[in-house]
């Protein structure tokens, strides 16, 4: 209902030299992220039978450089410079295209290549923060081998987490480790376990990182038991605290895979 309407859009904007795009401030991206762009760049008319219907419909949008364009500009550079993902929070005017609709097999319709052609800059921050985890759940577990089974580990509640963050900022409580991904899922299975965190912590194997979440894996002595750990700062725990840049790291998702013997695995 909103395709080529201009539309005002709040959210927190995720900048790097690899992506552009905004996100709410209460949703994870479960249909897709919302990628931006600067209009303001009109084509010759000619050029309507040769450039991509993105181009062309970009050059149709008129783009105010104000005050606060100017600041965007300059905490995108910024950004740029430090070679690493940041996050910004910007009310943006544009117009909105969603793309090509595309079925699933659930039958749902999404538009995965939706974006936002930027008008203007109506407000943004003055400073970058550390960006935070928009990514939908994860998927089920694969099937496992035969003699083996997959436990899905309850994670902490959000109500949980949110008392964690905010008791984060008390030096008495002695809660530094929350800042540190690999200690965070260290002691989540270490509590599965009963065992110390720290015996966890050098046997745990990084699996792989994204823009505010990490994979880790673990498997025990006897190597029965393997742990897959996904940790992130989520979104959802911005209201607990001022600044992204003071996010705890939770877990996202845990699974334990346990084998009857070495064999089965």
């Amino acid at each position: 209902m909103y395709t080529e309407s201009l539309v005002s859009v709040p959210g927190l904007v995720l900048y790097s030299t690899q992506g552009f795009s905004s996100h709410g401030y209460d949703c994870a991206d479960d249909y897709g992220i919302l990628q931006l762009e600067f209009g303001g760049n009109p084509s010759d008319p000619k050029d309507r039978f040769r450039l991509p219907q993105a181009r062309l419909e970009a050059s149709t949008v008129p783009l105010k450089k104000d005050v606060d364009y100017d600041t965007m500009q300059r905490l995108m550079k910024s950004a740029a410079d430090s070679g690493e993902t940041k996050m910004l929070r910007a009310t943006l005017t544009g117009r909105f295209f969603p793309g090509p609709a595309m079925g699933t097999k659930t039958g749902e319709i999404k538009h995965p290549n939706t974006r936002l052609v930027i008008s203007e800059v109506e407000l943004v921050t003055n400073r970058l923060e550390d960006p935070v985890d928009f990514s939908p759940l994860a998927h089920a577990a694969a099937k496992p081998a035969k003699g083996c089974s997959v436990t899905e580990i309850p994670i902490p509640s959000h109500d949980d987490a949110d008392k964690l963050q905010r008791l984060s900022r008390e030096p008495a409580e002695n809660l530094d480790y929350l800042g540190d991904a690999k200690k965070v899922a260290a002691r989540a299975i270490a509590e599965q376990e009963n065992i110390s965190a720290d015996e966890v912590e050098v046997k745990l194997r990084a699996i792989s990182e994204r823009v505010a979440i990490k994979e880790y894996g673990w498997t025990d002595a006897d190597g029965l038991r393997t742990y897959s750990i996904t940790v992130s700062r989520p979104y959802w725990l911005l209201p607990s605290t001022f600044s992204a840049d003071t996010m705890i790291w939770v877990a996202k998702r845990i699974v334990k895979t346990g084998c009857a013997s070495k064999t089965a695995r």
